[in-house]
């Protein structure tokens, strides 16, 4: 498997986070000015935690640009030696950018990350399409299930009637519906069994 290496230019920036790097299993690879004197706890700490995998590379004498060739530096060493490596360099210097294009050009795996993103939560599920929409937006089946959920939750509160059960739907699709369309939607829930009238009194067929 290629090994993946985060180059970090940390005279240039100072990530917020190292969690995604870790997760996907990157070595590190930081750089350090001649002149910087500390880095963050909080950074020394989610360095710490990579263990052998992480190593620090400080510039024994200041230049212009000193850093940036010493990244190059040890890309094109590491490059020489493991083809197949993958890079990403920290920084939001887009002097980087030309180089990597140039390794992107030759088959080598490069790029430029001006930070590191967390890893994101998981999204929410989306509502459903039927609660999206207004009553009068939705289809035939939509109504039906949107009826079948509002009478789950009702639970023991469930209308005896057709009479209440009438009005109870109404109500719950903020009465927009009319009279006809929920004696239709009455029907279709009796027509699937969801609703069954026992003379005058209804039960409910309902699923888990």
């Amino acid at each position: 498997m290629a090994n993946k290496y985060a180059m970090i230019d940390l005279e240039n920036v100072q990530p917020a986070s190292l969690q995604k790097l870790r997760n996907e299993g990157y070595q590190l690879r930081i750089f350090v000015g001649a002149h910087q004197p500390k880095i963050s706890v909080d950074l020394a700490g989610e360095i710490q935690e990579f263990g052998e995998r992480a190593k620090y590379i400080r510039m024994q004498n200041s230049g212009k640009n000193a850093l940036d060739f010493l990244i190059a530096f040890y890309m094109g060493q590491i490059s020489s030696s493991e083809p197949d490596s993958e890079f990403v360099v920290i920084s939001k210097d887009t002097g980087y950018d030309p180089l990597l294009k140039h390794m992107r050009s030759l088959g080598l795996k490069a790029n430029r990350s001006a930070a590191v993103v967390s890893a994101a939560p998981a999204p929410k599920p989306a509502a459903p399409s039927s609660q999206k929409k207004s009553p009068a937006q939705m289809s035939a089946a939509e109504r039906v299930t949107f009826a079948i959920q509002y009478l789950k939750k009702a639970g023991k509160a469930k209308p005896a009637t057709r009479k209440t059960l009438g009005t109870a739907l109404d109500s719950a699709f903020q009465r927009k519906l009319g009279p006809l369309v929920i004696n239709d939607l009455i029907n279709e829930l009796t027509k699937q069994g969801v609703v069954i009238d026992k003379q005058g009194s209804l039960i409910y067929q309902l699923n888990s």
